[in-house]
């Protein structure tokens, strides 16, 4: 029987425990072969199965701890007992026999199954002790993992330690003060955990993640009030320049219509100048004068003869 002494496991995973064998009758025998696993001597696998390779019979087992989790994994026949043993366990990690009974012989051998788990601080929490408060913090590993306190105030030896190999636990405790935040940590070669008591107090990644966070929402806002201003500003800017503009059109139709006005003559209605007046006055509307028409009496010189004809000069352009 070919067996290995020790097989390492990891928390969670899936393993086999190999188990292979032969014997002298391996090509005559038509025997029944019995394959037993026992686990701290306690037997959790039965299986029976006809050598005869004509049989169409199946592997016929018992599981005795009623676990989904075990199956036989190999064929018989074939000389493979193999042990299935699926989503690790602590309580898995013990000593395992495996032992195959034919007609005329009975044999088996051990293998030892060691679980690997990284460090895992079960709990952190205050243990009142004669001697005063004690702060507790129990871990869990495979390797057993060692315990490291710090505290606010500094590093801090390590109180009682007690280690129960059996769970692969060990517990720390540190005398406590209200004053203190402590922090344990446990380790080992395949990773390490902390927690910090008070639980609700920040270690310090935490507080340096929630002051960048904190820090870029401010800046958000800030950028936000920024562009809100500058956009306020354009809009009563916008509503400023309009008003300028409606009273720069008004002020320009005020002056049009005084030039219109001023333009308009101020004479009454009806009393405009009769072109017999201007001629015979020879004064223009616009007070300028002009010559007499021909034939037309000067006041002047009642008795005197006409004075000869002269063309009026030409009207403005």
């Amino acid at each position: 029987m070919s067996v290995k002494p020790q097989v390492n496991g990891s928390l969670g995973q899936n393993v086999i425990l190999p188990c292979d064998f032969t014997h002298s009758k391996q090509n005559t025998y038509t025997g029944v072969i019995t394959v037993k696993w026992t686990k701290d001597n306690k037997l959790i696998i039965h299986c029976n199965l006809h050598n005869q390779t004509n049989r169409q019979d199946n592997l016929n087992c018992i599981n005795l701890r009623s676990s989904e989790r075990l199956s036989l994994n190999g064929n018989p026949r074939k000389g493979d007992l193999s042990l299935s043993i699926s989503n690790l366990k602590f309580t898995d990690a013990t000593l395992y026999n495996c032992r195959v009974e034919l007609d005329y012989i009975k044999f088996g051998k051990n293998t030892d199954l060691l679980i690997n788990a990284p460090a895992q601080i079960l709990s952190l929490d205050l243990d009142a002790k004669a001697n005063g408060m004690m702060l507790k913090c129990i871990a869990q590993g495979s390797p057993v993992p060692e315990v490291k306190w710090t505290s606010s105030s500094g590093p801090l030896e390590n109180g009682p330690i007690k280690t129960q190999l059996s769970n692969y636990i060990v517990i720390g405790s540190v005398p406590f003060s209200e004053q203190d935040v402590y922090t344990c940590q446990a380790v080992n070669p395949l990773g390490r955990d902390q927690r910090t008591f008070p639980p609700d107090h920040p270690n310090c990644s935490g507080l340096l993640i929630a002051t960048c966070f904190l820090g870029c929402l401010l800046l958000l806002v800030l950028v936000a009030f920024v562009m809100d201003v500058i956009k306020r500003r354009r809009r009563e800017l916008a509503v400023m320049q309009h008003h300028i503009d409606e009273q720069r059109t008004q002020t320009s139709i005020y002056q049009a219509n005084e030039t219109v006005y001023a333009n308009v003559s101020t004479n009454p209605a009806g009393c405009e100048p009769r072109l017999d007046e201007v001629y015979s006055k020879g004064v223009s509307p616009e007070g300028r004068k002009v010559g007499l028409i021909p034939g037309a009496p000067d006041h002047k010189n009642p008795g005197g003869p006409p004075k000869p004809h002269t063309r009026p000069p030409p009207p403005p352009q």
